[in-house]
């Protein structure tokens, strides 16, 4: 199958030529540092470092530096500022300061340099239209935004604390168009609900509500019975759980790695935050959680959130306590698959006064989650940077820096308001009725946070809680405030400026084995830095090269592939946490074997070398071309899908125990598919909360899509019937993304005969049994597309697409021009971008940690892998450190030099 194809790729290249064009890095800017002089005096003085700009410099960016002892010594000659960074303005130069000791007497000149580290720009000033507001319940405390119904569109839930319910507003806006939502309806819950978090308790696919009942002790669990597409909400009624004493905050995440959600709930009156582990039935229609166990928190938890603060694969508990002007950090120490949650002793961090809300998201790009907490009684949102080393048993973090809100700050949200790649912070201020945005100025991978001076909205009376959600379909996160004192919910729409033209730096090239065909990225040892697998179609092997990058560096670096060994032509690779032990395996289709192999990953957090388990294989059908991998009968575990070249999907579901140190599926179940099936995508088509299938079909010049009816927790898969829909000519890797902001996914396939990409919208009815496509529009791209994926290259809150170009070393990337809710797609002319030798396989992911989608491609003929940093308010700093120079023979005269 392999030779056929490859003859094809021949002919196209006799028939067509080689073309390419390289796009300039029109949105680069370039950083130098020039030397400096300064005399001593009597008192100390600061010595200025000139900073200029080339190339691109209408945006603002930040510099990151530090200085290296000459014959001058930090802390001695000069005061250390090892790192620092510094904001250059949009259009204009900067200095670095370092302050020179004093010295009473002359004597020799001694020198010191400061060296450039890295530089990234920061996007527009946010804007955000007037409020629009709608009704909620007596005392809304707090907001978030879900999908119900299953139409794309994020809908509104709101605590109402005096009400003793929820509301549920559906949003009922068209893509692109003022925002409307029908008039809400209410659900009971228990007495004086504080807080709502949202997961699929039964794995169902639908949203499930969790409401922290202040007044009587307890959680309600509501499970959502809406019919996709429904003009009205249901849920089920609310079952209630025990919690500790006065629940004020509720959270849910997987603590046991067995791919449920579980609760978590901070106690107010208790001093403690409990756990409930889920232990209800996939698809059942009623929800169980084992009895809660209570771990210390400090004084009035009003706050938590659970994330991954050392690296190690599991979800630990941040707790922002009150009453101690702390937040406590709780290292998950759970067994996978324990049936009771165990946590280390808690370790208490200092914030400002009444901590009110925690939320955490990496603020510096290093990989790291950082702490973000509004202080009530402070007006300030503090940060504390996350210096965890991986797998620490101890978490630790930087001391709080403290940036200015409004009045009587309650509720923190971090997202990325313009589009430049950084986590901004959004406030709500209760005692301003307003929402605070901080604009992050970090520089990457630096000790320090910075924040622009905060811009303030309005928002209703008593704003008291603020989330961040796409409600219009633009693209661009909106904000959505519910606020306590005048019972409803405001929502502001984002009407910041679009993201920069597309720009990719030079490729940096890797070795891997010979004819890699397949790349994928996954943080293998858990330094959160996505590694780069790939897969070596000749070696009968895969490469793992973990990545080395630092954060913000204008160059990637990997270490030297480490091979482990798979089955026999190994043509896709892909990754997922298999076992439920936080780590991800490694899944590799084997062409010439017909087997799947499972490599479970055993690398050490923070390990400096990875390492896999034996393969295991597991039988595909003829020829498996792609593998991926997706929870197909709602048990939350990771089941296999692949495309065989023989005409047919097989599905292996997932019967690993968690933690398990072997692999173990089901046997397959095989789905009829088109002509020489070669790729493989996972997407919900019609909103039901089932992944379906999208399978291209290269000799049928058509994709396949296959209708999940598998039910929830069954052992054995079922699909429906294929539909096939026309694509380009041999379409060689499909996906799917949303390309219009309607909220359905849409199909895109790499047309390799025709040098093409086809973009088919979804018309799929939400909970249709039949799905349906408008007509394929193609979008020219370079020659012999062998891999689409999508990605937000420019943050406009857009999918744009990138190609792999194998006839001509090229990828190419369209930008998305699509219209909210248009009927017809559209896409700027393609911008190519030379990779190595045959690009197969093309992925994106972060690779130095700047927050843009980075380019990686497989290069068949030349063994390598290609990657592209995006230079989109990429800064360059010089190579050429600035030196400093202390003079000492001066003579002072009342002070003065």
């Amino acid at each position: 199958m392999e030779i056929e194809f490859r003859m094809w790729r021949q002919l196209s290249t006799l028939a067509l030529g080689l073309c390419a064009s390289l796009s300039s890095l029109a949105d680069t800017t370039a950083f130098t540092v020039a030397a400096a002089t300064k005399g001593t005096s009597s008192s100390p003085v600061t010595m200025l470092f000139p900073v200029t700009r080339s190339g691109d410099i209408g945006y603002e960016a930040v510099l990151s530096y530090h200085t290296v002892n000459g014959t001058a010594a930090a802390g001695l000659d000069y005061d250390a500022a090892t790192p620092g960074s510094v904001v250059v303005p949009a259009g204009s130069s900067a200095n670095i300061p370092v302050t020179i000791a004093a010295y009473p007497s002359g004597g020799p000149d001694r020198t010191f340099q400061v060296v450039p580290d890295s530089a990234t720009g920061i996007g527009p000033t946010p804007g955000f239209a007037a409020q629009q507001t709608f009704g909620a319940g007596a005392r809304p405390l707090f907001v978030t935004g879900v999908d119900v119904n299953g139409d794309g569109k994020p809908d509104l839930i709101v605590a109402n604390n005096f009400g003793n319910t929820v509301s549920v507003l559906l949003n009922t806006a068209t893509p692109g168009a003022a925002t409307s939502f029908a008039t809400q309806q209410t659900f009971a819950t228990g007495a004086l609900p504080y807080s709502v978090a949202v997961a699929d308790v039964n794995g169902d696919g639908k949203p499930d509500l969790i409401v922290a009942n202040y007044g009587d002790n307890t959680v309600s669990v509501l499970l959502n019975t809406t019919a996709p597409g429904a003009v009205m909400p249901s849920f089920a009624t609310q079952q209630t759980f025990a919690t500790g004493a006065h629940p004020f905050s509720i959270t849910a995440t997987d603590v046991n790695g067995d791919g449920k959600p579980d609760l978590i709930v901070a106690n107010s009156g208790g001093n403690s935050v409990s756990v409930l582990l889920n232990t209800t039935a996939p698809g059942a229609a009623t929800a169980s959680f084992a009895t809660q166990q209570a771990f210390a928190a400090g004084l009035h938890p009003f706050s938590v959130t659970a994330t991954d603060v050392n690296g190690d694969g599991k979800a630990d508990l941040i707790v922002a306590n009150y009453g101690s002007n702390s937040v406590s950090v709780l290292l998950n120490t759970t067994a996978s698959g324990a049936v009771t949650p165990s946590f280390a002793i808690q370790q208490t961090f200092a914030t400002g006064a009444a901590p009110y809300s925690v939320t955490a998201t990496d603020v510096n790009g290093d990989g790291k989650p950082d702490l973000i907490v509004a202080n009530n009684n402070g007006n300030t949102v503090s940060v504390l940077l996350n210096t965890t080393a991986s797998s620490a048993t101890t978490p630790s973090f930087g001391a709080q820096q403290t940036f200015a809100a409004g009045s009587g700050p309650i509720s923190v949200t971090a997202t990325d308001v313009n589009g430049d790649g950084k986590p901004d912070l959004i406030v709500a201020n209760y005692g301003g009725n307003s929402v605070s945005v901080l604009l992050n100025k970090t520089a990457p991978g630096a000790p320090t946070a910075r924040f622009a001076i905060q811009q303030a909205f309005a928002a209703g009376a008593g704003a008291v809680s603020v989330n961040a959600t796409d409600v219009n379909g633009d693209g661009k996160p909106d904000l959505i405030v519910a606020n306590g004192n005048d019972n409803t919910v405001s929502v502001l729409l984002n009407t910041t400026a679009p993201g920069a033209t597309p720009n990719f730096a030079t490729q940096q090239t890797f070795t891997a084995g010979t004819h890699p065909n397949s790349v994928t990225a996954t943080d293998v040892n858990g330094d959160g830095k996505p590694d780069l697998i790939v897969a070596n179609g000749n070696d009968n092997t895969v490469s793992v090269l973990l990545n080395t990058t630092a954060p913000g560096a204008a160059t990637p670096s990997f270490a030297t592939q480490q091979t482990f060994a798979t089955g026999v032509a190994p043509h896709s690779v892909t990754a997922a946490d298999v076992n439920g032990d936080g780590k991800p395996d490694l899944i590799v289709a084997n062409t010439d074997d017909n087997t799947v192999s499972v490599l479970l990953n055993t690398t050490a957090p923070g390990s400096a070398m990875p390492s896999f388990a034996t393969q295991r294989t597991f039988v595909t059908g003829g020829g498996p071309e792609s593998v991926i991998a997706a929870d197909v009968n709602g048990d939350g575990r990771p089941d296999l899908i692949v495309a065989n070249y023989s005409g047919a999907v097989s599905v292996l579901l997932n019967t690993t125990a968690p933690g398990a140190a072997s692999s173990s599926f089901a046997t397959q179940q095989t789905f009829a598919s088109g002509s020489s099936s070669n790729s493989v995508a996972a997407a919900d088509v019609n909103g039901d909360g089932k992944p379906d299938l999208v399978v291209a079909n290269r000799l049928d010049h058509a994709v396949s899509v296959l209708l999940n009816t598998t039910a929830s927790g069954a052992t054995t898969p079922s699909f429906a019937t294929q539909q096939t829909f026309a694509t380009g000519s041999i379409p060689a890797s499909v996906t799917a993304a949303d390309i219009n902001g309607d909220g359905k996914p849409d199909l895109i396939a790499a047309n390799f005969g025709g040098n093409s990409v086809s973009v088919l919208l979804n018309t799929t009815a939400p909970g249709a049994a039949t799905a349906s496509f408008a007509t394929q529009q193609t979008f020219v791209t370079g020659l012999a597309p062998f891999s689409v994926t999508v990605a937000d290259v420019n943050g406009d809150g857009k999918p744009d697409l990138i190609v792999a170009n194998d006839n001509d070393n090229t990828v190419s990337v369209l930008l998305n021009t699509t219209a909210p809710g248009a009927a017809t797609p559209t896409f700027a002319t393609q911008q190519t971008f030379a990779t190595g030798a045959s690009p197969n396989s093309i992925v994106v992911a972060d690779v130095n940690g700047d927050g843009k989608p980075d380019l990686i491609a497989a290069n068949y003929a030349d063994t390598t892998v290609s990657v592209l940093l995006n230079a989109q308010y990429l800064g360059i700093p010089s190579a050429s450190p600035a030196t400093g120079t202390i003079v000492h023979d001066y003579i002072f005269a009342n002070g003065f030099e």
